[in-house]
């Protein structure tokens, strides 16, 4: 039995390879036309429509079943949500445009770090030497009413629970004036959190991809908040605890309907906390 369960996992891993191998190449090919007509027509060009469709089809080819629930908005905001890995970057991406922040070490990836940098991912410093910088840029996207996300918790997690929300950039939304979203994402497997996913510790991702391209699909979980809007009167700390009840809140929520699905989580989590 089990030589047969070794062959189908080098099958599909040969074969998701395969098409994620192709689709990176399609993606650079593209960004790098749109690179070149930029520079020949000294205009910028919008890649958020063409992103979020390619996050789309990564999202199949990394083998993820994804199930979104409350109201996914166009509209422009701050949104912040818990962090898991990599891959949660393509799953949001696939839902709305957006704009994002990741850690620097990003840049350097092979191909993804090049990827990141043309569609205008904001990388941030660890030990925030360059805070300043990535605080102000996130205060004029959000003035100019773009989406960007951010992950507050400042790390990737096993996604077992959700950590400190740290306040500082959460606080840019205050000072542009600009709403914000808590969205909730969540990895399950056999109705259980999926102990795969997660990108924590020494992991890199040279070696987490084919792990993950291996195993059958995953479902994913992504429930989207009702938005705060805020004043510049409100407090940095008092809103990012706001925002870490509203995305801790659902993920009991995903994962209490994992275990049984027969009740939808938005209706346990969309009320707004106390703030």
């Amino acid at each position: 039995m089990r030589p047969n369960i070794h062959l189908g996992e080098q099958v599909r891993l040969c074969t998701r390879m395969s098409a994620f191998v192709g689709f990176l190449l399609v993606s650079i090919g593209t960004l790098a036309l749109l690179r070149v007509a930029e520079l020949c027509s000294g205009r910028h060009i919008n890649r958020a429509p063409l992103v979020q469709r390619y996050c789309a089809v990564l999202c199949r080819l990394l083998g993820m079943k994804v199930q979104t629930h409350g109201t996914v908005t166009q509209d422009a905001a701050l949104r912040v949500c818990n962090h898991v890995s990599w891959t949660d970057i393509p799953l949001l991406g696939s839902c709305l445009p957006l704009r994002f922040l990741a850690k620097r070490e990003v840049a350097s990836w092979p191909v993804i770090g090049w990827i990141a940098r043309q569609i205008g991912t904001l990388f941030v410093q660890r030990g925030g030497g360059d805070f300043l910088k990535v605080q102000q840029t996130l205060t004029e996207a959000l003035a100019q009413r773009e989406c960007v996300l951010i992950f507050p918790e400042g790390t990737t997690t096993s996604g077992e629970r959700v950590r400190k929300f740290h306040p500082r950039l959460i606080g840019a939304a205050i000072t542009a004036g600009c709403p914000v979203q808590a969205i909730t994402i969540a990895y399950h497997r056999d109705g259980q959190p999926d102990l795969l996913v997660p990108f924590i510790g020494d992991d890199d991702f040279v070696a987490h991809l084919p792990r993950l391209l291996r195993q059958p699909a995953v479902q994913v979980d992504i429930l989207f908040h009702p938005p705060l809007t805020v004043s510049a009167s409100d407090c940095p700390n008092q809103l990012a605890r706001t925002l870490h009840q509203q995305v801790s809140q659902g993920l009991e929520a995903l994962r209490e309907n994992a275990r049984s699905p027969t009740s939808h989580p938005a209706n346990r989590a969309s009320a707004h906390p106390a703030r």
